[in-house]
């Protein structure tokens, strides 16, 4: 199992560890809930450093990643972030969903699933070599460690701290915050809030999170930062989107066709002539009772319509919220399902996520 560069210092704040993606990472500081609250009234932090890190750099490597992936590559400019975008398969499944940031003029990042770095890497190894790109692909995730600085009062940081200006999916390079290196600092997250995504070299990181927490921003831990994104409807690796699911399915609109040939764009294209035989949706717990969970099934009277992909409490709404897949012809929004819950039926109302508004 990896482990975050941050593990002792969680460990010496008492924090509950847990496995993800393969990855020892803090589950929970104090309640989840807390937490997640904490980000939806003020600013949380987050240690993501399981997130991979992989930078792509070479002559060849705008066209390279042109190819690999399904936004328009060309119109990115240094300091400019393409998120989220994705790479394909050839049957137009998800390799991954990444955020795309351009370095230099032929050197990019590629922030990408901790489940899928080591897969990501042998694709765009193999692509390269099938393709004869000339480019290099260097694993940067054990190198560094990234933290996440997310909520709705992120602007009270940001006047009080940064004195930067920022625009949104654009970051920053070498710059200093609370005396500390930050590598990258771009404007992006996972929660649905504003805020900052920040990535440095191991020791700075332990640095600079002690700082954040000595001017009263909240640590956080995975579980609140699963039910925030839940919440905003985000879609995660493994759940709503994998090999076998393609865009068009997960309602997931992050390809273009305003670019050149790319990975799984003769796939996308045929499948909206062809259709699709399921569809991502949301839905909101009628009643308080059992929560839904992943695998539960969705119901249409008798019959089986669908599964559910995330599922769990949302403390903004205060209710049972899922996302998961139905046959098209059963998604309407505003309809009425049931999800089979412990052997008994629950309704619940279909709806367009995210599931709070701002």
């Amino acid at each position: 199992m990896f482990v975050t560069p941050l593990k002792q210092i969680h460990i010496e704040m008492g924090a509950n560890m847990g496995e993800f993606a393969g990855w020892e990472v803090v589950t929970n500081y104090t309640s989840s809930i807390e937490e997640h609250l904490a980000v939806r009234n003020g600013i949380g932090l987050f240690d993501v450093s399981h997130m991979g890190r992989i930078i792509v750099k070479g002559k060849d490597s705008t066209q390279f990643l042109d190819y690999v992936t399904t936004k328009n590559v060309l119109k990115l400019s240094p300091g400019k972030i393409s998120i989220p975008t994705a790479m394909l398969n050839y049957e137009a499944g998800f390799v991954d969903d990444i955020s795309l940031f351009m370095l230099d003029e032929k050197e990019y990042l590629i922030v990408c699933n901790a489940i899928n770095r080591e897969k990501n890497i042998q694709w765009l190894n193999c692509i390269a070599k099938e393709k004869n790109y000339s480019v290099e692909i260097i694993d940067i995730t054990f190198k560094t460690c990234m933290l996440a600085l997310q909520g709705r009062k992120i602007k009270d940081f940001e006047e009080r701290e940064l004195n930067l200006n920022i625009e949104r999916d654009s970051f920053l390079k070498n710059i200093k915050i609370l005396d500390c290196k930050v590598e990258i600092l771009s404007k992006s997250g996972w929660t649905g809030e504003n805020g900052y995504e920040l990535i440095l070299e191991i020791e700075e990181g332990k640095k600079i999170w002690k700082k954040l927490l000595t001017i009263g921003i909240k640590p956080c831990g995975i579980v609140a930062r699963d039910s925030l994104r839940l919440e905003a409807g985000f879609l995660l690796y493994g759940n709503e989107i994998s090999e076998e699911i393609n865009p068009l399915e997960a309602r997931y609109w992050i390809f273009s066709f305003n670019k050149g040939e790319y990975i799984g764009r003769k796939k996308l294209e045929s499948l909206l002539e062809e259709g699709i035989n399921k569809i991502r949706i949301g839905l909101v717990m009628k009643d308080k009772g059992p929560l839904p969970r992943k695998g539960n099934e969705i119901y249409s009277g008798n019959k089986k319509i669908g599964y559910i992909t995330s599922g769990g409490y949302s403390p903004t709404l205060d209710k049972g919220i899922a996302m998961g897949y139905v046959e098209p012809k059963f998604f309407f929004l505003g309809g009425s399902v049931k999800i089979k819950i412990r052997d008994n039926m629950f309704e619940a109302k279909i709806i367009e996520p995210p599931f709070f508004k701002k």
